[in-house]
């Protein structure tokens, strides 16, 4: 499975421009045994969201434990079960792994994602038939300021700020077999028409977080990502955490 820990809230709201119409959607798979993105959290910061202002269109999970990035359920899950929900939002805040990002966009025929979660590390999971990565698991998600493309999965040099300019005709210089990732981020973003993004700099991640062996402990609605003789603390609840608890900081 895919561990994740929820962004704080102060930084979910920062994604989001005025007025925008957002749906929130959860995964009842990885993200419900992590506590970041299962049904008690999905529907807590659809609440916590509209607390702050936020119009939230609705929310959605898989049901019985399906998971988020299986393509055709949650095509089912997003254009038919909550259909009205989904034509109505302008964006979806999912909290799930990189990889649940992706199939959101898929589904909704390319729209805008925001990630509700960092995806801090992955345990076994098993396929019924192939695999394509679009998360590399590095703890410290990056997807808002990429179209929800991971630059980190998708450069073979993981550059953060791209592109390099050693492609040619759209394909890597490492691997001409394969596409010059920040050429689909850029194209993502142009569709988006937020290509300003590219000029945003991206500060160096703190790649401790990516160093292994890494836990996460839960309790009740907080969880702790620790790493490196470090920690990084969540809270998932629809009301503001104790006084004291960690929202997302290094400690």
């Amino acid at each position: 499975m895919h561990a994740t820990i929820q962004k704080s809230l102060e930084e979910i709201l920062g994604f989001l421009e005025e007025g925008e119409k957002v749906m929130v959607v959860g995964c009842a798979n990885c993200a419900a045994k992590a506590k970041s993105g299962g049904e008690p959290e999905t529907r807590a910061m659809a609440e916590r969201l509209r607390a702050r202002g936020i119009t939230v269109t609705g929310w959605a999970v898989p049901p019985d434990g399906g998971s988020l990035c299986k393509l055709s359920a949650t095509e089912k899950l997003l254009n038919e079960d909550h259909r009205e929900e989904t034509e109505a939002a302008d964006s979806f805040l999912v909290l799930a792994c990189g990889q649940g990002i992706h199939t959101v966009i898929d589904a909704t025929g390319a729209g805008m994602v925001h990630p509700g979660c960092d995806t801090i590390f992955g345990g076994e999971t098993l396929s019924e038939s192939s695999i394509i990565e679009y998360c590399s698991l590095c703890g410290q998600c990056v997807l808002e300021n990429t179209g929800g493309l991971c630059p980190v999965t998708l450069c073979a040099k993981s550059l953060l700020n791209g592109p390099c300019g050693g492609a040619k005709d759209g394909k890597c210089e490492v691997d001409p077999e394969r596409d010059c990732g920040w050429r689909l981020i850029f194209e993502r973003l142009q569709k988006l028409g937020k290509t300003d993004l590219m000029l945003k700099y991206q500060p160096p991640k703190n790649w401790l977080r990516s160093g292994s062996p890494r836990s996460l402990h839960m309790e009740g609605k907080r969880a702790e990502f620790t790493f490196a003789h470090q920690a990084v603390s969540a809270w998932s609840g629809a009301e503001e955490p104790p006084e004291g608890t960690q929202k997302g900081d290094d400690t």
